[in-house]
């Protein structure tokens, strides 16, 4: 019966010893974590981290629209941003069938403020694009987007996305030209 005790007892101290092991290892863990997640808040720069605050601004309202291109037409033109504000184009999406096979086609997004240009892949005689751009558009003015090939459209679409800033709610900052 001795070696029964014994033998009970130390499986106790041997499951006392497991628990301790198993609490070591789990704050081991614990600190671990806490460092990586210092060194991770660390890596990224304070002006990111407020770019990621400021989507959820109230002075900051998402923006989508599409137009249609006609056939003969060559532009889609969006409408005019509202008073107080100030549009922030960030993507353009579109397509475009022409009458005929097209050897190239040139896509340019613009406003009076300003423009961009990029060329598009073109098939035969359609094009289709999914474009970055980055282009601003203050109250009273509407963006367009034109499409130039060596055939006229026979119809069409684009899309832009970003967002507009209520210049009411907070100031929208002059652009450096």
């Amino acid at each position: 019966m001795t070696e029964i005790s014994k033998s009970v007892s130390g499986n106790s101290a041997a499951n006392f010893l497991s628990a301790t092991r198993r609490s070591r290892v789990a704050l081991a863990a614990l600190a671990g974590l806490a460092v990586l997640a210092s060194s991770i808040h660390g890596a990224f720069p304070a002006s990111l981290v407020a770019e990621v605050r400021n989507i959820d601004d109230p002075g900051r309202i998402p923006y989508e629209s599409q137009q249609s291109i006609a056939a003969g037409e060559d532009t889609a033109i969006f409408p005019v941003v509202p008073a107080g504000h100030r549009l922030v184009i960030q993507h353009v999406v579109g397509f475009a069938v022409f009458s005929s096979a097209i050897s190239g086609v040139t896509a340019t997004v613009f406003s009076r403020e300003g423009l961009s240009t990029f060329l598009p892949p073109s098939f035969q005689n359609a094009t289709r694009f999914d474009q970055l751009v980055q282009l601003y558009v203050d109250a009273g003015n509407g963006p367009r987007v034109s499409l130039d090939a060596d055939a006229p459209v026979y119809g069409g679409a684009v899309t832009l996305t970003g967002y507009l800033l209520d210049c009411t709610a907070a100031p929208c900052a002059t652009i450096a030209h």
